[in-house]
Formats: C-alpha cells, sequence, structure tokens
C-alpha cells in the first residue's frame, strides 16, 4: 500500500477572518482523550447559491476584490487556496484583469506526490485548470517527494522567507496572514486535510506553519 501524507498550513486570514477562524476551545477527558469544540458560524454568515457555477462565480468576485483591496494597500496579494472543487472554481475568463502578477499563490493542503501528478497533485490540478492564465503568478510548491516530514518543514521554510510586503505575519503570533485563505470544509468537517479531534489540529501559535 503506498502511502500519501497530506500537508496542512495553519495560518491566518484578512479578509473574511470570522469565516476562517471560528471561535474554539479544547477539553480532555480523564481517559486523556482531547476534544475539540468549535462554534456554529452565524447564520449570518452562511451564503446559499442556485449552483456550483453560482458558487463559483461569486468565489472569484470575492478573489478579485480581495486582490483589488490587498494589492491597494501594500502592492502585493497572498492567496493561499485548497485542492478538490474549488480549484475547478477558480478557472474563468473574468480573472485575467492584470492582478495576477502581484500574486503569490500557497497551498491550504497538499499530498505528498511529485509535483507533475495530475492524479493527485493539486498543483498539477491549478495548472491544468487555470494557473497557465494567471500571468506573472507565482505558486509555492513542493519538492515533490513522499518524505512528509520533510517536505513540511521544506514548505515552511519557503514560506519564511517571503518578506512581510508579501506574506504578512501575525503581529501576536508570528504566524503567516494571508489577504485571502480559500478553505473548503468536508461533510466530517475537517478543513485542509486537518480532521477533528486529531492532536495536528490542536496545535497552537507556538507550533509549526505547516503540519
Amino acid at each position: 500500500m503506498h502511502f500519501i501524507r497530506t500537508l496542512g498550513v495553519l495560518s491566518t486570514s484578512l479578509w473574511g477572518a470570522s469565516a476562517f477562524i471560528p471561535t474554539r476551545s479544547v477539553s480532555r477527558s480523564a481517559a486523556g482523550t482531547t476534544s475539540l469544540h468549535i462554534a456554529p458560524t452565524p447564520v449570518d454568515d452562511v451564503v446559499i447559491l442556485s449552483d456550483a457555477d453560482a458558487v463559483g462565480a461569486s468565489v472569484r468576485e470575492i478573489v478579485k476584490d480581495a486582490a483589488a483591496r490587498a494589492i491597494s494597500e501594500r502592492g502585493h496579494f497572498a492567496l493561499a487556496i485548497p485542492g478538490g472543487s474549488i480549484l475547478k472554481m477558480l478557472a474563468g475568463e473574468d480573472m485575467d484583469e492584470g492582478w495576477t502578477s502581484k500574486t503569490t499563490i500557497a497551498y491550504v493542503n497538499h499530498k505528498c506526490v511529485p509535483m507533475d501528478d495530475i492524479n493527485l497533485a493539486t498543483h498539477a490540478k491549478a495548472h491544468k485548470l487555470f494557473l497557465d492564465t494567471w500571468v506573472g503568478a507565482e505558486a509555492i510548491v513542493m519538492d515533490g517527494s513522499n518524505d512528509g516530514d520533510a517536505e513540511a518543514t521544506s514548505y515552511e521554510t519557503k514560506l519564511q522567507v517571503l518578506s512581510e510586503g508579501v506574506l504578512p505575519r501575525c503581529t501576536d503570533t508570528g504566524l503567516p496572514v494571508f489577504d485571502l485563505a480559500l478553505i473548503g470544509v468536508g461533510d466530517d468537517g475537517h478543513i485542509g486535510s486537518l480532521y477533528p479531534n486529531r492532536e495536528e489540529a490542536l496545535v497552537d501559535a507556538n507550533g509549526p506553519w505547516v503540519l
């Protein structure tokens, strides 16, 4: 059996922060079991659209608005994206408006596989769907090995060497602050390949950037 580890990036987001940093608490039972409790998202923050096309159009508008705001404020746009269906939503002719040349992209989560594996690598899929048309955009990619620990360390280093003009840091925690982080949610509540109640999901600001 071939084991594929998926990495997740721990970050905060300037744009729509309430959607990505929910109120949470951690408890431990007498048996030593750890549980993570996340407060529900306020109903007023939930938007329901008619179909996938409508969601895609809305996502692209959110990206363009966030890019315009970030570039206006500091001259650069830091975007974090996941894999899955959101990649398809980022593909659209309405995305070519010049801002991509001032954009740096990081992956919220990515499998530890060769970067040209079109079946498994989010980066390869992104290139096929839209990255080739995002002229000048810089994607921070993994090394393409199956060594999860080494890949996590390497990816964190690649993020840390970016200037704060490209990728700002939170003054309180030191964590990277993306202008926009698009994060999907699974039926079981996992986000960015971080699953509820697993130890790696309980890391705090003192832990690594990449898990």
